[in-house]
C-alpha cells in the first residue's frame, strides 16, 4: 500500500519514490510506488496529473487500496523517480472542493437539504441535493458562502479516533468502509471527504453559484469557486461589453437594450408578415389561373405555403410555388391530395428533393435549375 502524501499535506507539489511495481496495459504501465502526492481519482474529483521523471502521468485510479499511477513510458522496478504534481490544476480543486463544502454545509443547516452527489471536472461542479431550493434561498446560501470565505477560516483534514468518530456529527454521501477522514470548516462543516482542500477558506477567493437543473425530486447547482470563478466572470464580462457596445449602451443596461431591440424586432417582423401577405394577395391577382408553377423572391417555406394555398383555392389545380437562386429552391406545392402525392412522387424521382407533406400541401427543398422546374410542371 501507497503512502498517501496527499492525505499528510495537500500542499506538496514535488517529492520522491521509488517503484514497487508496474504493469503493462495496451499502450500503457500502470505504476505503484512507495509514497505519492498524486490524488487518484475518487469523491467525485478527478484525478491529479503531471509527471514522474520523464513519463507523463494522465490518470491516477486506487484499487483495492493500491494506488495506479497510468503513464505511457516504461519505469524499471526499483528505480527512484521524482514526482511532479500539476499544482496549479490541483489547487484549482481544491478550491472547488472546499467551496463545495461550505455549500453543501450551509444549506443542510439551513435547509435540511443533503448533498446525494458531487461532481468536480475540469471547469465546474455540479452538487446534488435531494430537495428543491428557490432561487432566493440559494442567493442567501451564496452569500453566507462567500461570508465564510471573506472570515479566512482554518480548514482541518483529520483522522479521527473511534472515540472522536462516534461523538462527532458529520455529513457523509454514502457508507464508509475503514477509516473516515474528516474535513472541518471551523463554524461551517464537518464531511467525510478523501480529497485535499486548501489550508483555509480565504484561498478559495470566490463562490459562485451559476445554474440549476432539477433532477429526480431534488436541484443540481452549477458552481464555479477561485480561478474557475475568475474565468467565468471574464468570459461573461467580455460577452456583455460586446453585447453593450453593439447597442451602445452602458454594461449595466445592456440587458435592458436588448429587450427594447427584441420588441422592436418583434414589430418589425409583424410588419414584414402582413406585407408578405399583401405581396401574396397580389400575386395570386397577377398569376393566371393556366400558370402551374411560380417563383418569387426572398419568401420561406410558411410564406410559399400561404401562397400555393391561395392560388389553388382561385384557380384549382396544382400550384406549385418556388424561391430561392443558384439552382437550390424552397418549394410549397398545393392541390387535391391524390393528384398532389403522385406529381410529388414524379417530382422526387427526377430531382433531388428534401421534404414532403399530405392533406393537400407537400414542402420543402429542390436542387434543380429554374429552366428544369418549369419544364417539370408543364402539364
Amino acid at each position: 500500500m501507497s503512502e498517501k502524501l496527499y492525505e499528510q499535506n495537500a500542499y506538496i507539489k514535488e517529492f520522491k519514490a521509488k517503484v514497487l511495481a508496474q504493469e503493462k496495459c495496451d499502450d500503457f504501465y500502470k505504476i505503484v510506488l512507495d509514497k505519492t502526492a498524486f490524488f487518484p481519482e475518487g469523491g467525485g474529483q478527478a484525478a491529479d496529473v503531471g509527471t514522474l521523471g520523464k513519463a507523463e502521468v494522465f490518470d491516477v485510479q486506487i484499487e483495492n487500496d493500491t494506488i495506479y499511477h497510468y503513464v505511457k513510458d516504461f519505469l524499471e522496478i526499483g528505480c527512484e523517480v521524482e514526482g511532479k504534481i500539476d499544482f496549479d490544476r490541483r489547487f484549482n480543486f481544491m478550491q472547488n472542493h472546499t467551496g463545495e463544502h461550505i455549500v453543501s454545509g450551509i444549506a443542510h443547516r439551513l435547509f435540511g437539504v443533503n448533498n446525494v452527489g458531487f461532481h468536480l471536472g475540469e471547469e465546474l461542479v455540479t452538487i446534488d441535493f435531494d430537495k428543491e431550493l428557490t432561487r432566493e434561498q440559494l442567493n442567501e446560501v451564496e452569500f453566507l458562502a462567500n461570508q465564510k470565505v471573506w472570515q479566512n477560516l482554518p480548514v482541518k483534514a483529520y483522522f479521527p479516533t473511534d472515540d472522536e468518530l462516534k461523538s462527532t456529527d458529520y455529513r457523509s454521501k454514502k457508507e464508509i468502509d475503514g477509516a473516515v477522514r474528516l474535513v472541518n470548516i471551523q463554524d461551517v462543516d464537518i464531511c467525510a471527504c478523501c480529497a485535499p482542500h486548501v489550508a483555509f477558506t480565504g484561498e478559495i477567493g470566490f463562490i459562485k453559484l451559476l445554474d440549476t437543473e432539477k433532477m429526480r425530486g431534488g436541484i443540481r447547482i452549477i458552481l464555479k469557486c477561485g480561478k474557475f470563478a475568475l474565468d467565468d466572470y471574464r468570459s461573461k464580462f467580455e460577452n456583455v461589453a460586446e453585447i453593450a457596445a453593439m447597442f451602445s449602451a452602458k454594461q449595466e443596461n445592456a440587458a435592458e437594450a436588448v429587450k427594447k431591440f427584441d420588441e422592436k424586432f418583434a414589430l418589425a417582423n409583424q410588419k414584414l408578415t402582413e406585407l408578405k401577405k399583401k405581396i401574396a394577395e397580389l400575386t395570386v391577382v397577377s398569376v393566371s389561373g393556366d400558370e402551374t408553377c411560380v417563383f418569387v423572391e426572398d419568401c420561406e417555406v410558411k410564406d410559399l405555403q400561404l401562397l400555393a394555398d391561395k392560388l389553388h383555392k382561385k384557380h384549382g389545380g396544382i400550384k406549385a410555388v418556388f424561391s430561392g437562386s443558384e439552382d437550390t429552391y424552397s418549394f410549397a406545392i398545393c392541390g387535391e391530395d391524390s393528384e398532389l402525392q403522385e406529381i410529388f412522387a414524379n417530382f422526387k424521382s427526377q430531382f433531388s428533393v428534401r421534404g414532403g407533406g399530405r392533406g393537400g400541401m407537400v414542402q420543402g427543398s429542390v436542387a434543380a435549375s429554374r429552366e428544369n422546374i418549369n419544364s417539370f410542371f408543364k402539364f
